[in-house]
């Protein structure tokens, strides 16, 4: 049976190639325009676009990384950055006798703002990518097949041993195991829950490796795709924002450098 494509929502529609080309051009313009109101909105807009696709719960995950990663780099960085002359530099404010500075909290700033803005735009170019039209996408560019096999079945696994997971721990529950509680008690529910997953993941791979050499995969002749990816005019309109971005950012970059202009945009210092 072909996998059937979902293309219920605004960004499952893109194809996956223009989706990389925005990816680079997102990554490139955060990084090297180093500008807070860009960075603020791809931040905000890829939130806004998380809620809408309805990937929140997913998201949760990151979220509490991003959160975890501001309250560390700003306390830390507040008082203890490179940049910071504890000698000289006005005070901003005071936490139990522990001094923050504002160059401090600029210094986290420069690299917060590129990290925190990544990882939520990457994170909803990915999640609602078609693993399977991208495998066709990177075949047709000349990536070696092995390669893009075992790229697309890493993140197939991943799925997988998640599902494989939620069953055993159900079947688990059903037999009197509590995997609920402390830290302890759910520690030790971990290893009557982790040994049939593996066990599990063991036979898979097992049976994908006959599966495999019964289909051909070692063979040397030209590999073929059964799955058609029809362009249409957002995908373009998709893949050249990406790359004007990618573009624009390179050189402005180099423009700054070479002091061919001045950093007009750059306000991260």
């Amino acid at each position: 049976m072909l996998q059937e494509r979902d293309k219920s929502t605004f960004m499952k529609k893109i194809n996956p190639g223009s989706k990389l080309w925005l990816a680079l051009g997102l990554i490139l313009a955060n990084i090297l325009f180093k500008n807070l109101y860009l960075s603020l909105a791809i931040l905000a807009v890829s939130i806004i676009m998380i809620i809408k696709e309805k990937q929140f719960t997913l998201f949760k995950v990151v979220l509490v990384t991003m959160i975890v990663l501001f309250i560390s780099m700003y306390a830390l960085h507040g008082n203890i950055a490179p940049v910071i002359d504890k000698a000289n530099d006005p005070v901003l404010f005071r936490v139990f006798g522990i001094r923050y500075y504002a160059k401090g909290f600029a210094f986290a700033t420069r690299y917060y703002m590129r990290v925190a803005p990544l990882l939520a735009s990457l994170f909803l170019l990915f999640i609602t990518m078609d693993m399977a039209d991208l495998a066709v996408v990177m075949c047709k560019v000349g990536i070696p097949y092995r390669f893009v096999f075992t790229f697309i079945d890493s993140f197939q696994v991943i799925t997988l041993l998640g599902k494989d997971m939620e069953q055993i721990k159900d079947a688990q529950r059903a037999r009197g195991l509590n995997t609920e509680g402390n830290l302890i008690q759910r520690f030790k529910a971990f290893i009557p829950i982790m040994i049939p997953v593996v066990a599990n993941s063991v036979v898979k791979v097992q049976d994908q490796a006959i599966a495999m050499d019964t289909k051909g995969f070692n063979s040397k002749c030209k590999k073929t795709v059964y799955r058609e990816i029809e362009k249409t005019p957002l995908d373009a309109v998709v893949k050249a924002v990406g790359i004007l971005l990618a573009v624009t950012a390179v050189m402005y970059k180099l423009g700054v450098a070479f002091s061919v202009i001045t950093p007009f945009l750059t306000n991260i210092i």
